[in-house]
């Protein structure tokens, strides 16, 4: 089971002129290690203030290896520890790269830069480097530029203000809100706390002597690129300006020009598109996983089955024996499979199945017709696992397949138990609509009911394994959902295990997070 969760991976991010390139060697799943416990959730996004910027979605780099043309068996192992997963920037024409690491001690990101042809590296800690959005950005978007003067633009974070005795005079007040319906009302986080999160200066920095210079105050910025003939261009939130992302940012893009700082343009109508400088990274080649046992395994076996208003597809894992996982995903009509399967699934060392299900549910669907589709789908599998291998059958889900995982368990007779991820069990506490259900509580009451676990607690009579992540940003599936649920099965009678996992969100992410979760289906299953 370690070395599922042991496994590296390789990257190569190339030169724009393929001159060199950076072999990266990293974890394939970041360690709890890298968190910082002060990220902060944001409409979906993890802000570490201490990076002032995004979380970065790989893990971090064990090592990276610098190559060029002409000593391409001699790689540069470059003598930079921590370093963050962000793409380096490469000079225009001098063997020069940069790019960001963390200090392992405070957090924070600082510069590094390294002359590959006299393999030397400098750094600059006295200046708290920023990813701010970049994570947003375009693939191969780094915080980091490399300008013609051979000066370096970067990503800063801005100095916290001091907070005056006048604003902590300001801080009691009353909070008041007022609306008519029907609407429905929702209660995000403003772009100001986002702006406190990941607010990054851009900044010039020389590096001949170190001496940075700003030219922006904070922004929220997505990408940071060279104009064609002068300074930079910014990808920036900017209020009221175009459509908003899934995020509700709306985006602009500006002009800023180191001759003339704290003076932000917008950008000409010619570089509203990106320029060839505008990018300068090259193609990134990505390698097989390393690590653990290196055999040919058998291609996984797909059936259809059929729901009475679609088709579902079963997806039978290679490997694996004893006690059947049946994982199942909530699919909307007409989407397709998911790819993959979760790697908790697969590290469980038991016989696995995923059933990708769509659901048929209309304006004015009713228990029932949702009834029919979950059971037959799953009764479906069930037939088809028996005749392959006879054995128990534990049935499981995130999120809302954690829902269909319970309903089934508490209406079909031919499951030995169940494992729950991340669900909302109480669907009183989203009453304005869930999942694919568009209607209110109080327009369908009986739909809330049917597909709240609270509800049909007492039919959940095998056992039922809960696991929630404690910093759960979901609305509607804060890790309460999974503590309510266990005291109300153990309450009717039910036997329910209930697991916590800190630091993690509505899916889970480091390593040590997903070995923990495969052991738990691992020893649920020898039991059930």
């Amino acid at each position: 089971m370690a070395d599922e969760f042991d496994r590296t991976r390789q990257y190569r991010r190339h030169a724009p002129d393929g001159r060199a390139s950076l072999l990266v060697t990293s974890a394939v799943h970041p360690s709890a290690d890298e968190r910082n416990p002060a990220a902060v959730q944001w409409r979906g996004l993890t802000a570490d203030p201490a990076l002032a910027g995004l979380v970065p979605g790989r893990a971090r780099p064990q090592y990276a290896e610098v190559h060029t043309e002409a000593r391409s068996a001699d790689g540069w192992r470059l003598p930079v520890p921590h370093l963050l997963p962000v793409a380096p920037a490469w000079h225009p024409w001098l063997p020069l790269l940069a790019g960001l690491a963390v200090d392992a001690r405070k957090r924070t990101a600082y510069l590094w830069t390294a002359d590959y042809s006299s393999r030397s590296v400098r750094t600059y800690e006295h200046v708290p480097a920023a990813t701010g959005l970049t994570a947003l950005g375009p693939p191969g978007c780094a915080p980091v530029v490399w300008l013609d003067d051979g000066r370096i633009a970067l990503l800063t974070k801005g100095a916290e203000p001091e907070p005056s005795l006048q604003d902590a005079a300001r801080e009691w007040r009353p909070v008041s809100l007022e609306a008519i319906g029907p609407n429905f009302i929702t209660f995000e986080p403003g772009e100001d706390v986002l702006l406190r999160l990941a607010g990054a200066t851009v900044t010039v920095l020389d590096p001949a002597d170190g001496v940075a210079s700003p030219l922006t105050s904070p922004l929220l910025i997505r990408q940071l690129s060279t104009a064609a003939h002068d300074g930079l261009l910014l990808d920036h939130v900017h209020p009221a300006h175009g459509a908003p992302d899934e995020h509700g940012l709306c985006w602009s893009r500006s002009h800023v020009s180191p001759a003339a700082p704290g003076r932000l343009r917008p950008a000409p109508a010619a570089a509203t598109a990106p320029v060839e400088r505008a990018t300068p990274q090259g193609p990134v080649t990505a390698y097989a996983d390393q690590g653990g046992e290196e055999q040919a395994s058998a291609p996984p076996l797909r059936h259809a089955l059929d729901t009475g208003f679609g088709q579902a597809q079963l997806t039978v894992l290679p490997e694996g024996d004893g006690t059947w996982l049946l994982w199942i995903r909530a699919l909307r009509q007409g989407e397709g499979p998911s790819p993959g399967t979760p790697t908790f699934l697969t590290g469980a060392g038991h016989s696995g199945a995923v059933l990708d299900l769509p659901l048929y549910w209309p304006g004015d669907a009713d228990p029932k017709l949702i009834h029919d589709q979950i059971t037959t789908a799953v009764e479906g599998a069930l037939a088809l696992l028996g005749d392959m291998r006879p054995g128990r059958v534990v049935v499981g889900g995130h999120s809302f397949g954690a829902t269909l995982a319970l309903y089934s368990l508490a209406y079909l007779e031919g499951l030995a138990g169940a494992m729950a991820h991340s669900g909302c069990y109480n669907r009183t506490l989203t009453p304005t609509g869930f999942h694919y259900e568009r209607r209110t509580l109080w327009a369908a009451p009986e739909m809330y009911r049917a597909f709240s676990a609270l509800q049909f607690a007492n039919r959940l009579d095998r056992p039922v394994l809960l696991v929630h992540g404690t910093e759960d940003a979901n609305a509607a599936t804060p890790s309460d959902q999974a503590v309510e649920l266990y005291r109300a099965v153990v309450a009717t009678g039910g036997h329910a295990r209930l697991v916590l996992i800190p630091g993690e969100g509505h899916t889970f992410h480091s390593r040590e997070a997903l070995r923990a979760v495969a052991k738990e289906h691992h020893d649920w299953l020898e039991r059930c």
